[in-house]
């Protein structure tokens, strides 16, 4: 079906424009069309703008004025539909009074509506696990910029669960074969900045915020895994990880749960050369939790709080390999973690 033709007559064009005054957008807003439709009735009017014949009338703002829209953020062209100017002649504007622009870069962000935080300290736990597992994170003067970079779909999918209602996250498939994402967020992100060998105070004074910790750097860096010998299959739960005290302060909060693992050990000494040939430069470390009852307990603490797709499928062949081991006490006390209150924290 053929497109409806945009009826404007030139009369009507330049009375709304000469004489009225109004910009090329008031006219476009007017006529329910695009401002680049109005450029292209012009052109074929043979009219031209009042910048070309010298009767544009002056932009009077002040550099004040504008460098507060400007970094309201207001774009150009939102600043020119509120007073009623050019783009163009808000971009000259910007460009006299020797105003620092934001360029591409800014655009792009802008493209994306970023939403602030607003999840629970659970939640918060969550995300901060999750990033010092698996996520790279900088600030630039207007967002929180997140990358990842995976093979595993899965993964993938996860990191666009975890920020799609709070901004923009785009997805590429790179040469080398690798999932790259990368997510655009509000600046109230600012909690997964820090990248350090360590977990939050607050975080380790609350059993589910710890809990909830661990569940997202397990989703980021962990397995489900089950070894193997002559007489009996275990299975359990394991992370291999550069972050030393990361895993010690857990093997340490585990224990005030009554899960008990031996301590984290070097897996990997540095200068291992693994299968891909990459060279470790430093010493990576193993928490290794296989004991029945421990198994046992951090399957009913954190397995509801995981959320990679791949792991809770595995959780299945965990619990029916401890019901084949057969040996478990029917006692096993579970904390009710539900019953624990969190602790006021500040967001900021």
């Amino acid at each position: 079906m053929p497109a409806i033709p945009f009826l404007i007559s030139k009369k009507d064009l330049k009375d709304l424009y000469f004489h009225k005054k109004w910009s090329m957008f008031q006219v476009a807003d007017f006529y329910g069309c695009s401002h680049g439709t109005i450029v292209d009735r012009f052109k074929r009017f043979s009219l031209k703008s009042r910048g070309h014949l010298g009767l544009r009338r002056p932009i009077k703002i002040s550099k004040e004025k504008l460098t507060s829209l400007y970094n309201h953020p207001l774009s150009a062209i939102q600043i020119a539909k509120k007073f009623g100017f050019s783009k163009s002649g808000i971009e000259k504007k910007i460009k006299q009074l020797k105003i620092k622009t934001r360029g591409n870069l800014h655009r792009k962000y802008s493209r994306y509506k970023k939403l602030p935080f607003t999840g629970s300290l659970k939640e918060k736990a969550y995300l901060i696990g999750f990033r010092l597992g698996d996520l790279n994170v900088y600030h630039t003067n207007q967002v929180i910029v997140v990358r990842g970079s995976t093979t595993k779909p899965n993964q993938a999918k996860l990191i666009t669960g975890l920020f799609k209602n709070y901004g923009g996250v785009t997805t590429t498939l790179a040469k080398r074969g690798t999932i790259e994402q990368c997510v655009y967020l509000d600046r109230s992100f600012d909690f997964l900045l820090p990248k350090q060998d360590s977990i939050e105070a607050w975080i380790k004074n609350c059993p589910l915020c710890f809990l909830s910790f661990f569940a997202g750097y397990f989703d980021a860096e962990g397995c489900v895994t089950i070894h193997r010998n002559s007489r009996l299959n275990f299975a359990g739960f394991e992370i291999q990880t550069y972050d030393k005290n990361i895993l010690y302060q857990s093997w340490e909060q585990l224990k005030k749960l009554n899960i008990y693992a031996p301590k984290p050990a070097v897996s990997q000494p540095a200068g291992y050369i693994g299968k891909n040939g990459v060279v470790n430069n430093q010493n990576s470390w193993r928490l290794s939790i296989f004991a029945k009852e421990s198994v046992w307990k951090l399957l009913n603490h954190f397995g509801c709080l995981l959320r990679h797709e791949d792991k809770r499928k595995k959780l299945i062949k965990v619990k029916n390999n401890l019901l084949k081991r057969n040996i478990l006490h029917r006692g096993i006390k579970v904390i009710e973690l539900n019953k624990i209150e969190l602790p006021q924290h500040n967001h900021q």
